[in-house]
């Protein structure tokens, strides 16, 4: 049989009831998911590429002890881990399509002091100049219903933008945007921690659609952040 997708924002219906569910990729999620309303919108060109930068902790490396995650060697830095050929490339692209053309996506992965935690910072441009007041009704339209994903857009404060430091433990993706005011370009970013939204707690999101569970069973925990 066939293999649904595993991010319940993009596949609810189809996840409900479903044998076979897949993971996603954690850098994958964070950029599908900062971008997918404004291609549900349809507002994105897909003549041109989609420039994406993902700035990820050590964990993202896996579990095994190696000399670029220890901590002599990592503390501090802001290392091009895969600047070009990341391999979760393929599914933001073939997500993103949403049943039209398959839109190019460039991804960058650089290594940050993080221990937990995925930035991504997504960079679209759209069919014709937009507002950050049209981005306002855009992603709200898209993620009103979503108990695990929040829009994160302030006018002060140091957390402005979507912030892993604050979503540690948690389930949560934030999402955020930015209209360049000099033309057809959107910033749009998502944060996420990615051994939970981006690994087990999404695991555990798209099983509860899938059995017919409440979709925050065992996915209330509000982080590690004071």
């Amino acid at each position: 049989g066939r293999w649904v997708y595993g991010i319940p924002e993009l596949h609810r219906d189809r996840i409900a009831g479903a044998p076979r569910v897949t993971g996603a990729g954690c850098n994958a999620t964070a950029a599908i998911l900062a971008l997918l309303p404004l291609f549900a919108a349809d507002v994105v060109d897909r003549t041109r590429p989609i420039v994406v930068e993902c700035k990820v902790g050590s964990s993202e490396g896996g579990r095994e002890p190696s000399e670029d995650s220890h901590h002599p060697e990592r503390v501090g830095v802001v290392r091009s881990f895969r600047p070009v050929g990341h391999r979760h490339t393929a599914e933001i692209e073939q997500e993103l399509a949403l049943g039209g053309a398959r839109p190019r996506v460039d991804l960058s992965v650089t290594a940050v002091e993080l221990v937990r935690g995925v930035l991504a910072t997504a960079h679209a441009y759209v069919k014709s100049p937009l507002e950050d007041k049209d981005l306002w009704k855009i992603y709200r339209e898209r993620y009103a219903r979503e108990p695990f994903v929040r829009i994160v857009k302030e006018r002060a404060g140091i957390f402005r933008y979507p912030e892993p430091k604050l979503l540690a433990g948690t389930n949560f993706a934030d999402v955020g945007f930015a209209a360049d005011p000099r033309g057809e370009r959107v910033v749009a970013l998502c944060a996420i921690d990615n051994l939970v939204k981006g690994a087990a707690g999404n695991g555990v999101q798209a099983m509860n659609v899938a059995r017919g569970m409440p979709e925050d069973a065992g996915l209330g925990f509000v982080g590690l952040h004071p």
